[in-house]
């Protein structure tokens, strides 16, 4: 029987070796400055989400009394390339849209923005939306479908446990007037 012996300092080394080299990579990513650039590495690649209407703020509780069209639910994926320096993202979503009286499915790509705190919180502002009268389902009048969907923007949080990676998504605008309904989800890493 062979007994290995190892030194405290051995051990401690190798203990401390991945703290140290992850300690640096983030130093290496922020540029030593305390600017985001550490959580916005933590951003980039490829995510699936899912959000749903919260805050139906109408006299009925239904939010759709009104008849204001407006997404109930939200399926889609979205990306921040690799190197990204200007922060921006793209993305695809099929949504549920609803007014009270009709509900429709549009599928629709969207690109924009976002910003990373030192804390892990931030701002994703969706300024470009590709919506054609292709994109409802069921069809609708010539023109209507590009109507039904707008810019937005998103308060997050990054949560990084191990091996998932996930950001909170709370909508923060929604200017439709009454009735109003805010999108709120998770986005993991795929």
């Amino acid at each position: 029987m062979t007994i290995a012996r190892f030194s405290a300092v051995a051990v401690a080394s190798l203990l401390l070796l991945p703290a140290a080299s992850m300690a640096q990579e983030v130093s290496k990513s922020d540029n030593g400055h305390g600017n985001g650039h550490g959580r916005f590495k933590f951003m980039q690649g490829s995510y699936a989400f899912r959000l749903t209407a919260t805050g139906a703020c109408s006299t009925t509780g239904t939010g759709f009394a009104t008849g204001v069209r407006q997404d109930v639910a939200r399926v889609g994926t979205f990306s921040v390339a690799p190197g990204n320096n200007n922060n921006t993202i793209s993305g695809h979503s099929i949504a549920t849209s609803d007014d009270g009286a009709t509900t429709v499915v549009i599928d629709f790509t969207w690109s924009g923005t976002f910003t990373v705190n030192d804390d892990g919180t931030g701002s994703l502002n969706i300024d470009t939306v590709n919506v054609t009268d292709a994109s409802c389902t069921p069809a609708q009048a010539a023109g209507a479908c590009a109507g039904f969907e707008h810019p937005e923007t998103y308060a997050f949080v990054l949560d990084n446990h191990g091996d998932e990676k996930q950001i909170g998504l709370i909508e923060t605008d929604n200017t439709v007037g009454a009735g109003k309904n805010f999108l709120t989800g998770d986005a993991e890493r795929r």
